[in-house]
């Protein structure tokens, strides 16, 4: 059975993920791009549908005799994954990551730290989501004089036109029944095990050097983040003491002291440790700490805001971070997800192939990596959007493959589903489904790009007029939403906005930037909408905004009036509609579903959890409208549901105490970065 999805980590080479769990099972693999057919397929399924695990081997045991822990991380700005098992009094750390420097490959390394530990490790190899099981064969190394070289074995499974080769420094035997094997990790030894996809008519590739493997791929993550600069101004630093000396100061000088006198084994998890600790007596560590502890200055409230921030700081990061690591390096595209039908209330069926690119994840992803210094970034985003308008501008696509192809076939895949949850896609079969969202979106960003100096092209421009003019076609037409709603199709308030937005952005690009177009055709379509917003989707009795024009009930998709410039975020007619989200879809928690699913509208009544997106988007709201301290307040309730690493999916289910929905969702860390950006850090 699959872990919680909270439990996973993501690797990624910023072409294809996988997701490894806290008990050191990489379950979901798809290769070699990330809408791939899965290599390992467990996530939705069972061990036979294939998964690689490497882990203690008390870890697996049934009723294990020794007491096991773990702690992981990543190592800082970057998604290579350290884990360190702790086995009774020995432990064990493994780093595991996708190499930046070409290829499709997973790495993972054990090092023995402390005392002596048994691994466990099964190699369960499979093709096209499990279906198929590969021909393995083990070929014998050599040296470079000919002789056996055991130390350069590997175990090569084909199928068809997929292959992946398998070396490590002890192989298992990775045949077709998943036999496994364990061996015996010292303190000081290592064990390196990659596993690499090609296609089956080319040569396996060359083996990779794990050290230059991992400082590569480690410069390059850091790289990406230096661009990052969070600001400073307006902080004030913690109050020191009589004594000159900070809160932070002082509770780092205490941790030292009794790390030093004690030598307590915490640097087990600084990069490149490989050797042993000395034992510890724990009660007198434990009681120096208490010690250490009483001598600590409680902060000052600046102090308290000022961590705050800090954490709003590194959340907004790893966010950004994640936002490369689902934006292909070969394409350009952003992935919404790197799964598949992992459901959004456990035993639904609101289960949906999420790797695929949405044209308004890939417009918000734009606005955020443009304003953080990633043009590079931006620029791939922004051809690849171009791209995909070519592709009949006149009638887009909410959804569009990874290379800007539309697929509109979804296949049920013979899997049992996350917890049995079904059905099980791939493919998407929303993305034919008009949506004024996504069309208003990417006006609102090219209008965005132009503002910040980003020229208009010989195709660039032209798309959007061509968009505009399928924009006049759809004013006052019914769609589904940006929720993507099975019921009858209904005015959406939300999306006529879109609409509106779309047309504003084209009458500034005339009038502001001397682009050539029908400014007036666009300014009379732009006020007209307008028009139709203020009065049809705005219900005078209720005295807000609402879903539907006509309608009664409210949704999440309202916070965005002001995000487009429709509204200010003070205005009376908003704040009154935040009042009626928050009487009508939030939960006791603070955070807020997208809507009121009680009705049949949506095809999936009572299947809905809290939602991240609209959570943020209120937290947002909040702080932009002079309640800070309720956005703070949401923003903590979001990061305290985020997993150990700082990753969303979708949705929370806090009557399981989980996280629902695919996995990492690239709009819920777009979400968080803009929540973060309102408060000015």
């Amino acid at each position: 059975m699959a872990s919680y999805i909270e439990d996973y980590a993501l690797l990624s080479d910023m072409n294809t993920g996988a997701l490894v769990s806290r008990s050191g099972s990489i379950d979901w693999f798809c290769a070699p791009r990330f809408d791939s057919r899965a290599v390992f397929a467990a996530l939705l399924g069972e061990r036979e549908h294939g998964r690689w695990l490497l882990a203690p081997l008390e870890s697996v045991n049934p009723a294990p005799v020794e007491e096991i822990r773990t702690e992981r991380s990543y190592r800082q700005n970057t998604f290579i994954l350290q884990t360190v098992w702790f086995v009774g009094d020995s432990s064990v750390r493994v780093t595991e990551f996708m190499p930046l420097s070409g290829g499709t490959t997973i790495v993972r390394n054990v090092e023995g730290l402390t005392g002596e530990v048994t691994m466990y490790h099964e190699l369960a190899l499979r093709f096209d989501y499990g279906r198929t099981i590969p021909w393995v064969t083990r070929y014998g190394g050599v040296d470079t004089a000919g002789k056996a070289d055991p130390s350069t074995d590997m175990l090569v499974g084909m199928a068809g036109p997929h292959a992946l080769v398998f070396r490590g420094d002890s192989l298992p035997e990775g045949d077709p029944e998943s036999k496994a094997e364990t061996f015996t990790v010292s303190a000081g030894q290592s064990y390196t095990f990659t596993l690499s996809y090609f296609a089956s008519n080319h040569n396996p590739p060359a083996p990779v050097d794990y050290l230059t493997a991992l400082t590569y791929t480690q410069e390059q993550w850091g790289e990406w983040s230096d661009l990052y600069m969070p600001a400073t101004a307006d902080e004030e630093p913690p109050a020191p003491d009589d004594a000159g000396t900070t809160p932070q100061a002082t509770v780092i000088s205490a941790v030292r002291d009794v790390e030093q006198e004690h030598e307590k084994p915490s640097s087990l998890l600084d990069a490149g440790s490989n050797t042993a600790a000395p034992e510890v007596d724990l009660e007198t560590y434990q009681e120096l700490a208490q010690t250490a502890a009483q001598q600590i200055v409680v902060p000052t409230a600046s102090g308290r805001r000022n961590e705050a921030n800090q954490r709003y700081r590194t959340a907004r990061l790893r966010s950004l971070l994640l936002l490369r690591a689902l934006i292909s390096r070969e394409t350009g595209a952003l992935v919404a997800s790197v799964t598949t039908s992992l459901p959004e209330v456990i035993g639904g069926k609101r289960n949906y192939d999420f790797r695929f690119t949405w044209l308004r994840d890939v417009a918000m992803a734009m606005d955020v990596t443009l304003a953080h210094g990633h043009e590079r970034e931006t620029a791939q985003l922004r051809n690849w959007v171009l791209r995909a308008l070519a592709n009949n501008p006149r009638q887009i696509h909410a959804v569009y493959g990874l290379a800007g192809e539309k697929d509109d076939i979804e296949r049920r895949l013979a899997l049992p589903g996350y917890e049995g949850s079904q059905p099980v896609r791939s493919g998407n079969g929303t993305g034919d489904r008009f949506q004024g969202d996504a069309l208003g979106q990417v006006l609102v960003t090219f209008a965005h790009l132009r503002e910040q100096g980003v020229a208009e092209d010989h195709l660039s421009w032209p798309l959007q007029k061509a968009l505009l003019k399928a924009a006049t076609e759809r004013i006052g037409q019914p769609d589904r939403s940006m929720w993507e709603t099975f019921g009858e199709p209904a005015v959406y308030t939300h999306s006529q906005a879109m609409l509106w937005a779309a047309f504003d952005a084209g009458v500034s690009a005339v009038r502001d930037f001397g682009l050539d177009g029908d400014a007036a055709v666009w300014e009379h379509c732009r006020d007209t909408v307008a028009e139709d917003i203020l009065t049809k989707g705005y219900n005078q009795e209720l005295g807000c905004f609402v879903s539907t024009y006509g309608g009664s009930a409210v949704d999440s998709s309202l916070l965005q009036l002001p995000q487009i410039g429709l509204l200010a975020w003070d205005d009376p007619r908003l704040l009154a509609t935040v009042e009626r989200i928050e009487q009508t879809i939030r939960h006791p928690s603070g955070m807020i579903y997208r809507y009121d699913n009680s009705d049949s509208h949506d095809g999936f009544e009572g299947q809905s959890n809290p939602h991240f997106v609209s959570s943020l988007w209120l937290a947002e709201q909040y702080i932009r409208s002079g309640r800070e301290e309720d956005g703070r307040a949401l923003l903590d309730t979001v990061l305290d549901k985020a997993n150990d690493l700082g990753l969303m999916s979708p949705e929370y289910s806090f009557d399981e105490q989980r996280l629902t929905g695919n996995f990492p969702q690239a709009l819920a860390h777009i979400s968080l970065v803009r929540a973060v950006q309102a408060l000015g850090l």
